[in-house]
C-alpha cells in the first residue's frame, strides 16, 4: 500500500506492483501534475477496499481521534492495508498511529515514522476543558467547534 508521498518521493521502479485507491489519481494530479503523466508506467494496481475493512479502520481512527486529521483516501488506504495484510508506505504520522493500532504493519517513505501511539482530545483554548476527540473527518478546515461552557475555540491535543 503506498500513499501519495511514496508515489512522488519513490522511484518508479520501485513503485511497480503497489497497491493504490482511485482517489490517489486525483491527489496526484493536484500535487505532481508531471507524476501524474507517468502514473500509468508506474505498474500501479487499483484497488477498492471492503466496508468492512473500512468501518475497522474508522473505528480505530475514531478511537485514537486521528479521525480528525485523516482523509478519505487515507482511510480507504488503511483499510485496503488491514484487508489484504499489506504493508503501509506513508510518512504520514496519523496514518501510521492508526496503522499499529490495527496492526497493521507500516514503513516511512522518507522519514522515520512515530515511535510511540498517541491519542488525541480537544481542548478549550479559553478555560482549558477537555472534550472527546471529534467522531468525523475534519481534514481541511481543522475547525472543531467553540466550548459550550465558555464559547472559546476548541483545539485538537495529545492526550496525556
Amino acid at each position: 500500500m503506498l500513499d501519495t508521498a511514496a508515489l512522488i518521493a519513490w522511484p518508479i521502479s520501485e513503485l511497480s506492483g503497489g497497491l493504490i485507491v482511485s482517489h490517489q489519481e486525483d491527489e496526484l494530479i493536484r500535487i505532481s501534475p508531471d507524476r501524474a503523466a507517468l502514473l500509468e508506467s508506474m505498474g500501479l494496481v487499483f484497488c477498492r477496499p471492503n466496508q468492512d475493512s473500512i468501518d475497522l479502520a474508522l473505528d480505530a481512527a475514531k478511537q485514537s481521534g486521528d479521525i480528525s486529521g485523516i482523509s478519505e483516501t487515507d482511510l480507504a488506504l488503511l483499510s485496503l492495508a488491514l484487508e489484504r495484510s499489506a504493508r503501509l508506505i506513508t510518512d504520514d504520522y496519523r496514518m501510521q498511529n492508526i496503522a499499529t493500532l490495527l496492526g497493521i504493519e507500516w514503513q516511512g517513505v522518507s522519514q522515520d515514522g512515530i515511535s510511540e501511539v498517541w491519542s488525541w482530545c480537544l481542548i478549550c483554548s479559553g478555560c482549558g476543558k477537555e472534550f472527546d476527540a471529534p467522531r468525523l473527518t475534519n481534514a481541511k478546515k481543522k475547525q472543531y467547534d467553540d466550548c459550550r461552557d465558555c464559547g472559546a475555540a476548541l483545539r485538537l491535543k495529545k492526550k496525556k
